[in-house]
């Protein structure tokens, strides 16, 4: 009789910012750290599944959690409270259940993980091969760890590849400077593995967190091995992230046009230089989005980047500007992302902010998700907590919205490709246009269910997920509390400095 396989279930715990249930399939990114960690678990001897809270929605039906021997919990640092709750919920459907923790959440909070989670993994993918064999025996454990990419389907046609580690650049708001690790490129053997397990696709999105890096040889290796791939015809496509620094050189374009990119995105970050300069962007001081755009265009890429509005440096009616400014000028694309900055642990913007006295009182951690004040704004309080609500929701602007779309996707579609065009049409009505929650009826009634969002941590309710959704005994109780990374003065909490490296 065949011995039954060892159970193990990877978890991207995820709070949507939006306070939805249902699934957020199209998401671009997708998180892919679930399946390269599976990727390391003996096929043979391990059954591995993965559940993705953005891709999947939230984990609502506790009776899954029965299945695993050991649950994986990766995920966002504002995704600690979320994965303390599920490990409860795994801990009383099977006490002898193992729980692990990697990631950035266990990079910035390694005491308090330990005291909640049975291992803590603080380096990257790789090194989950140390804890599988710890757990179970070294022949449990695949050491070439090929991405699990079967797990991830439906795939919509994408799929990932990283070719570096970290950035070579220390953006004060980036939790990659908190962490402090070297900016490395991966192998050949690391990047060809990729590349074959994800066989024939439409498209690959590079994941590198600065794909340019500051190694030009190994930069122009590392294109030209995926163009050899583009050649071959196992995908239409491929598009990763640059920094600005990028762009200072015109064959960096060229060179990446003879090897099959259609897309480029570079946080922007904002347009105001004295933002740039407080984030240390140095290498956006020069990005201008028109003249990016116009660049990339010909050589028949399309050009995406982020913005983020800092309330307490910019006033309301700059913001207003700059983005009206956009909406009124159809050669410039709108950005695939907004939010306001995001004062993660440990790095410098936070300290700052913490010095300065700029975070709001009884913040907890789980509040920073981009979507909402967490930092006093320069300007009343209530003006600009309502302006973002509208602003998020590109509300009073959805018309310009639409009309700024079609111009966009009209005016450069000589120089791309009909797939290019369609992208760049419906990407940004996709983001600003309005969100559709469409799942089971369960999910959408959970949705309908949560309490209002104000986009201010100073008033926003507890979404529901830190009640239990079964009953559970009382030393579960401090798995659904927020850890507050501030007190009601606004000082830091003990229970943030007590957690932090």
């Amino acid at each position: 009789m065949q011995a039954r396989k060892k159970a193990v279930l990877i978890i991207n715990a995820y709070f949507d910012p939006w306070r939805s249930a249902t699934p957020t399939r199209w998401f671009v990114p997708r998180a892919m750290a679930p399946y390269y960690l599976a990727g390391y678990f003996d096929q043979e001897q391990i059954e591995v599944r993965v559940w993705d809270e953005v891709f999947h929605g939230p984990l609502l039906d506790t009776r899954i959690l029965e299945w695993p021997d050991v649950i994986i919990f990766t995920g966002l640092t504002a995704s600690f409270d979320r994965a303390h709750q599920l490990s409860a919920y795994f801990k009383f459907a099977k006490p002898s259940g193992i729980s692990v923790i990697g990631g950035p959440i266990a990079r910035a909070l390694p005491k308090l993980c330990a005291e909640t989670f049975d291992y803590v993994a603080q380096g990257d993918v790789e090194d989950i091969t140390e804890i599988i064999c710890d757990i179970f025996d070294p022949d449990h454990a695949n050491p070439h760890g090929s991405p699990r990419f079967d797990l991830a389907r439906p795939t919509m046609g994408l799929s990932y590849l990283e070719t570096t580690k970290n950035c070579n650049f220390a953006c004060s708001f980036c939790s990659l400077t908190a962490e402090g690790r070297a900016y490395k490129p991966h192998s050949d053997a690391s990047i060809t593995g990729q590349l074959d397990a994800m066989g024939r696709v439409l498209g690959v999105m590079v994941l590198d967190n600065n794909f340019y890096g500051n190694n030009r040889d190994n930069f122009r290796y590392r294109v030209e091995m995926i163009g050899e791939r583009w050649r071959r015809g196992q995908f239409r496509g491929w598009g990763a992230l640059v920094t600005g620094d990028f762009f200072k050189r015109r064959e960096n374009l060229e060179l990446l046009s003879q090897n099959g990119c259609k897309a480029i995105f570079s946080g922007v970050e904002s347009l105001d230089p004295a933002v740039l300069k407080n984030f240390n962007k140095k290498q956006s001081i020069t990005s201008d989005p028109l003249a990016l755009t116009t660049l990339c265009a010909e050589y028949g890429i399309n050009f995406d980047y982020g913005i983020i509005t800092d309330f307490t440096e910019q006033t309301i009616a700059e913001v207003a500007g700059q983005v009206d400014g956009i909406l009124a000028d159809h050669r410039i694309p709108l950005p695939s992302l907004l939010s306001v900055p995001i004062p993660i642990l440990g790095t410098p913007h936070f300290d700052a902010s913490a010095q300065n006295g700029r975070l709001m009182p009884n913040l907890a951690l789980s509040d920073m998700d981009g979507m909402k004040l967490v930092e006093w704004p320069k300007e009343p309080l209530e003006d600009v907590r309502a302006f973002l609500a509208d602003l998020l929701q590109f509300k009073g602007r959805k018309m310009a919205l639409t009309r700024h779309a079609f111009r966009h996707a009209w005016h450069w579609r000589r120089h791309v490709s009909p797939d290019q065009s369609a992208l760049a049409l419906v990407r940004p009505l996709h983001r600003f246009a309005g969100r559709i929650d469409i799942g089971s009826p369960q999910r959408m009634i959970e949705t309908y269910r949560e309490p209002a969002r104000t986009f201010s941590a100073l008033s926003d309710p507890l979404r529901n997920a830190y009640r239990p959704r079964i009953n559970l005994p009382s030393r579960f109780e401090k798995c659904f509390k927020p850890l507050r990374i501030t007190n009601p003065d606004g000082s830091l909490s003990d229970a943030y400095l007590n957690a932090r490296p």
